[in-house]
């Protein structure tokens, strides 16, 4: 895949091995299936950002938590709930995989903000506004409002107490208006935890460079994901390489310190538990949305009928990988030997794998 000299190869493995590797996109199946788990862990994953709830209401976010904690409990010899850089960088010290508690969606409060104090006492250091639909606080990036709708006066309370808490705004699914709503009310730094370049790969999903700019103007950081749509305008021909033309775009644009790693890896979900519900992204599977049409509320497959210009159809979700090379985290190696062929130096390696994201987090505790 990369012509590496034997010195470029050893310096990249080192470099995978020494450095703190944060996904900072990972899905429920990281905090709750052993299989999913392992893979993320033998990849070189440190700190999975694992997204729990969020898209339903308060009551399943809960028990969604109560499900990670018991799996983390029963695993704690290679598994531990971290809040802090600190408790991050123990877990690496100790050789365990450190799970972040985050969401792609603050439906979960239910019409009230002070339910975010709950979560902050939970875990929770990372909130999406927004999944891909509208919700009380603004629109998604799947909406034909999104270039118009943007944060409610809700919406707008709950970034001034996100910010509060030291909770990190998450704009990833985020529509254009209700991102640069939230990046202007915001006191502290915006994410967009899983998007890619929209100048690369013209998707509402992706973000224009004007949002590129306005959350590195924050202190911000950009996770790039290997969804094929979100990599390339042909999701066949998705990449590796693709992926990073991303990363060398965003360094171009706004400096390296604000661009990282967002796996959103889902094919547990799609391929090999179908029929089991994943508390945190959506409650169908993939074979009953053949079956019919999806209805509000049914998660990412209801965007693959609305939107399928937006990711792809359903039936491409189950039989086109991610970008080919990183389609999943066994493959993140590759990532590092890719930064490497690319001429990055070992700090601005060590800065996307996963330093960005801990800088960020360590500005709140």
């Amino acid at each position: 895949m990369f012509d590496l000299s034997d010195e470029q190869e050893e310096r990249a493995r080192r470099l995978h091995q020494e450095c703190l590797i944060v996904d900072a996109t990972a899905l429920f199946h990281v905090a709750s299936k052993e299989r999913w788990f392992n893979q993320a862990r033998n990849g070189g994953v440190d700190v999975a950002w694992v997204t729990i709830g969020g898209n339903a209401g308060m009551a399943e976010t809960v028990r969604a938590v109560a499900n990670a904690l018991r799996f983390i409990e029963s695993h704690a010899d290679v598994a531990a709930h971290v809040r802090t850089v600190e408790e991050m960088r123990q877990a690496k010290r100790d050789g365990k995989m450190g799970i972040l508690f985050a969401t792609q969606d603050a439906a979960c409060l239910d019409g009230d903000y002070a339910y975010l104090a709950l979560m902050k006492h939970l875990g929770y250091r990372v909130m999406g506004l927004t999944y891909s639909e509208s919700n009380m606080l603004g629109d998604g990036c799947g909406e034909r409002t999104r270039e118009i709708r943007g944060l409610s006066y809700f919406g707008v309370d709950v970034v001034h107490e996100m910010n509060r808490l030291g909770i990190l705004v998450d704009l990833a699914h985020s529509g254009d208006a209700t991102t640069m709503d939230a990046i202007r009310e915001s006191t502290q730094p915006c994410l967009f935890t899983h998007a890619n370049v929209r100048a690369i790969s013209d998707t509402s999903r992706n973000k224009t460079d004007e949002q590129i700019v306005a959350m590195a103007e924050t202190g911000g950081v950009m996770g790039i994901t290997g969804l094929p749509r979100m990599v390339n305008n042909d999701l066949y021909a998705a990449s590796l390489d693709g992926v990073l033309d991303h990363i060398d775009y965003v360094v171009s644009l706004v400096g390296i310190d604000h661009v990282g790693f967002g796996g959103d890896y889902t094919d547990s979900i799609a391929r090999v538990e179908l029929g089991e519900m994943l508390p945190g992204h959506g409650t169908a599977t993939t074979t009953s949305m053949k079956k019919a049409p999806p209805t509000v509320g049914a998660g990412w497959a209801y965007w693959r009928v609305k939107r399928p210009d937006m990711l792809g159809t359903i039936e491409e979700r189950d039989t086109v990988p991610y970008a080919k090379g990183l389609e999943n985290h066994s493959q993140l190696p590759d990532l590092t030997r890719g930064l490497v062929a690319r001429g990055y130096d070992d700090e601005s390696v060590a800065k996307i794998l996963g330093e960005n994201w801990l800088r960020v987090l360590g500005q709140r505790g």
